[in-house]
């Protein structure tokens, strides 16, 4: 997997399907995949459907489906802000458990510089990266259930009774 595009500063494109909510390394940036959406190639929107199917018989990638995951850049490796995103055309690498159990210590203690800006970002995504923190982490279990509960509640705050 490569990245693909990048949007934003926060925010970039990776090639592939990555599952909702994993934690990514693409050069130093730490991310999380956000969404997955299938992309279609640009030929597709102007030829007809007639020759668009003469031209799948020489050319059988364009029916194939090409999945896009949309990714938000959380912190650099070194546990700062990323001030960049990834290059396009960088590999793209899953983060194992022991991995991102590494990457949330920071001298001894837990540590999400990113849940603000998720929680801004994406509230339901921000409750399943704690719930996975929840089971990575359970000597800091009671802090995560708290800010799950604060998460829910700004939830709640958002629907009208």
């Amino acid at each position: 997997m490569r990245v693909l595009r990048v949007n934003s500063l926060r925010e970039f494109e990776v090639d592939g399907e990555i599952e909702i909510g994993s934690f990514i390394l693409a050069d130093n940036i730490i991310g999380i995949s956000a969404s997955i959406y299938q992309e279609e190639e640009e030929i597709t929107k102007y030829l007809s459907k007639q020759d668009l199917e003469t031209i799948k018989s020489f050319m059988p990638d364009l029916s194939e489906p090409k999945f896009v995951t949309r990714c938000y850049a959380l912190m650099n490796s070194n546990f700062e802000n990323p001030k960049s995103l990834p290059r396009i055309g960088s590999e793209v690498k899953l983060l194992d458990d022991e991995e991102i159990r590494k990457i949330h210590i920071k001298d001894n203690e837990l540590y999400i510089p990113y849940l603000p800006f998720l929680i801004k970002r994406d509230i339901e995504l921000s409750k399943s990266v704690i719930l996975k923190l929840i089971n990575l982490f359970p000597e800091h279990r009671d802090l995560l259930e708290i800010i799950f509960a604060e998460i829910e509640f700004r939830l709640m705050e958002e629907v009208d009774v």
